[in-house]
């Protein structure tokens, strides 16, 4: 018998020609004929949470839906903005959610989905963003429940989904467990995908590569390009989603609109930032039934399709959304004129103070405790916590860093856009990973250094915190990653404005137990804990107030019997430096509201 003459080339040949053959089925269609095709009512679709959030997928279900009351059953780690047309036509009769309401720039309830709630229209199960998560994992996994370190001591506890069981090793603690999550279908958004359904994310992850496996059915995804089988050879790192898994894949450019999606590495699909004036328009639609009616038939109904929605928004105003997200361009939101009138500002008010004030927590927390992993929750804490983490690493040298909940480690915000998941963030992170990584293992997990500093809607003298429901029962916007924050970091620092209904005695629903909120910041002053419950440390000096008159307008506003430490003082002021910072990241006003002129706590 004649050996063949195998060579380096003949070799090479040989099994290039197997990658040739490789199967080439297609599973790309339009976007609503995959909804169509694979979406029926009653399901239970889950809308993954990362980076790329299918928007546009939510669109398109209310376009195929609307006036026919599916009966969907909704999980969503956070349903915000356009998303509330599932609501308002009556696309979805249950939720099941950590987060309900608007998150860009800033977060706010939502009228449409408040309303809905609170009449019943639609069922709610409150969760939170990493309890959700593992519930999916159960799901994908195949196991009967997920272990989690969240809930205990707070109203989420009450939920049917939630029990705990003795430690079957025998430590004699409580051990929390979660039913698991198994949703007919996930949609999913991702930066590409080949022609069989290899899907590339954007990083950070949220729950999306987890959410995938769990899903009974698979995955109707969209991207924003197709692409050849050799571009997913290339970066077969951020193939999340394995085509095995994926029922369609819809080439669908700026699918997270008015959401951005964020690219790390090929410049032939662009990235896009988060479209600000979209979000404004919402929000002001939203504040009645009508306007809301009226947006959703301009921006959905009467729209044909996701080609059509992007023809309305325009060439211009997209292009200028790409060219924002693309190197230092970032900086052409910081204009000369703009940061000249900010540099003149004179003074600062109590929503300043109270930010600065919070961020020189952080500051001793890190420098006099050692922590050294910092969780900024959104809203006015975020920016604390930058604040924090620029100051202790350009003037103190201390390697302190910064996570957020979706996937961020190690990031140094820019200025000019506040919002916490900005893109022009990310390309300055350490790593980029997932929900379970940052809040199971950086924020929480067994070794954990981290100091939290989130938002309070209602906070107790005890520390617990309701971000849920209010006296009257009405729905406020649920956790969000807070619970399992307040669970699991090593310590955590409350922000809220002081009024006596924010400041309460009893909490009418604990969305996040306190035991381990150690500080509150106020617009107002400082509380930290002595024993079990807060004592004000350091008040904020008013002009032409005496210490006493200060205090007594702390008292009044604070709807528990106020104590007062031993060694109260007034709080240190804020420097032109780390006022000037602060506004810089908050350029359009977004957060701080700050005036033209103003004198130690009051617009003037």
């Amino acid at each position: 018998m004649t050996s063949p003459n195998l060579n380096r080339t003949s070799l090479r040949e040989l099994f290039a020609g197997a990658n040739k053959n490789r199967p080439q089925t297609t599973k790309v269609m339009e976007l609503d004929a995959a909804i169509r095709k694979h979406v029926t009512p009653g399901m239970t679709l889950h809308f993954s949470y990362s980076e790329g959030r299918p928007m546009a997928t939510s669109n398109a279900l209310v376009r195929s839906f609307a006036g026919t009351k599916p009966g969907f059953t909704v999980i969503s780690a956070g349903l915000v903005s356009n998303q509330a047309a599932l609501i308002s036509e009556k696309i979805v009769s249950k939720l099941i959610v950590s987060f309900v309401g608007e998150n860009y720039p800033t977060p706010a309830p939502n009228k449409i989905f408040q309303k809905a709630i609170d009449d019943g229209d639609v069922e709610i199960e409150n969760n939170s963003l990493l309890a959700l998560s593992q519930r999916l994992a159960a799901g994908a996994y195949g196991f009967p429940f997920a272990l989690t370190n969240s809930w205990k001591g707070s109203s989420l506890a009450e939920n049917q989904c939630y029990m705990t069981m003795p430690d079957p090793f025998g430590s004699g603690e409580d051990v929390g467990i979660l039913s698991p999550l198994i949703p007919d279908i996930t949609f999913v958004h991702g930066l590409a995908a080949d022609e069989q359904g290899n899907i590339v994310l954007s990083p950070p992850f949220g729950e999306s590569e987890i959410a995938a496996f769990a899903a009974k059915k698979g995955v109707v995804a969209t991207v924003e390009r197709i692409v050849s089988n050799e571009f997913i050879e290339r970066h077969s790192s951020l193939v999340k989603v394995p085509a095995h898994r994926v029922l369609s894949v819809s080439e669908v450019p700026f699918g997270c609109h008015p959401y951005a999606i964020y690219n790390p590495f090929e410049k032939e699909i662009p990235a896009y930032v988060e479209d600000d004036k979209c979000f404004r328009e919402i929000r002001t639609a939203a504040r009645s039934p009508e306007a809301f009616s009226n947006w959703t038939r301009e921006w959905i109904l009467d729209v044909p399709d996701h080609e059509s929605y992007l023809e309305k928004l325009g060439a211009d105003r997209l292009n200028r959304l790409r060219g924002k997200a693309v190197g230092d361009a970032w900086l052409d939101d910081l204009e000369s004129e703009k940061v000249q009138h900010i540099s003149l500002l004179e003074g600062y008010d109590s929503r300043e103070m109270m930010v600065i004030a919070a961020a020189r927590m952080v500051e001793q927390k890190v420098i006099q405790e050692g922590r050294m992993i910092i969780e900024a929750g959104v809203g006015l804490a975020n920016l604390a916590a930058w604040l924090a983490v620029q100051r202790l690493q350009q003037e103190e040298g201390i390697p302190a860093e910064l996570v957020a909940e979706i996937g961020l480690y190690g990031y140094l915000p820019k200025g000019g856009e506040p919002f916490i998941f900005s893109n022009r963030n990310l390309p300055s992170s350490k790593s980029l990973t997932g929900v379970e990584a940052i809040l199971g293992l950086y924020v929480g997990g067994q070794h954990n250094n981290c100091v939290a500093i989130i938002g309070a809607g209602q906070i107790d003298a005890y520390g617990n915190i309701n971000s849920t429901t209010t006296a009257s029962g009405r729905f406020l916007l649920g956790s969000g990653g807070a619970n399992d924050i307040t669970s699991s970091a090593a310590d955590t620092i409350a922000v809220t404005q002081q009024s006596h209904g924010r400041l309460v005695e009893t909490l009418p629903y604990v969305t996040s137990a306190g035991s381990k909120v150690s500080t509150l910041v106020t617009d107002l002053g400082v509380y930290c804990k002595s024993g079990e419950t807060f004592e004000l440390v350091l008040y904020y000096q008013i002009d032409g107030q005496s210490e006493e008159q200060v205090i007594e307008n702390i008292r009044k506003n604070c709807g528990w019997e106020l104590r007062i430490s031993p060694t109260l003082k007034p709080a240190p002021e804020p420097s032109a430096d780390q006022l000037l910072r602060l506004r810089l990241f908050d350029i359009r006003n977004d957060f701080l509201k700050y005036s033209r002129k103003q004198v130690n706590g009051e617009d003037k």
